[in-house]
């Protein structure tokens, strides 16, 4: 099955959120759903990543999130050396297709270069590119997205 479209992630990453989940978590949720894979304690734990590392203001936690996708739905099934490919791919893609009109990759930089917009006007688009990426990624490996 194809992987969904921006348009139809962002429905999810809505859905989502309206479940209380924030970004990193939503990237997980979303993502693992996409994979057919159900382990809420990872969706859980990925509170950690939110506002990048605790709200910190680190790197991005969508992005942060998305390699722990990639990691998650690999385990058993992707070889290891490939799955780092894999993330430093989603890393490229990530800058490229969704902040290249920020200065960098950290949660501050996404945030304060728009500081007339909330972290709910600027973070859904990048946060349903990153699960589109990651599925892209894995589905290209043969991993099923459903």
């Amino acid at each position: 099955m194809p992987v969904p479209r921006d348009e139809e992630l962002s429905q999810e990453v809505k859905e989502s959120s309206k479940r209380g989940n924030l970004c990193s978590q939503i990237v997980m949720d979303v993502g693992l759903r996409h994979l057919g894979i159900e382990q809420p304690q990872v969706v859980s734990a990925m509170g950690g990543l939110v506002g990048a590392q605790g709200l910190m203001g680190a790197t991005c936690g969508t992005l942060t999130a998305a390699a722990c996708l990639i990691a998650t739905a690999s385990q058993g099934r992707i070889e290891q050396g490939k799955m780092y490919m894999l993330i430093q791919e989603l890393e490229e893609r990530f800058q490229e297709e969704l902040i290249s009109q920020y200065p960098g990759n950290h949660c501050d930089d996404i945030l304060e270069a728009e500081p007339g917009k909330l972290p709910t006007e600027i973070c859904p688009p990048v946060i349903a590119g990153a699960v589109r990426i990651a599925l892209e990624l894995l589905q290209r490996e043969g991993l099923d997205v459903i």
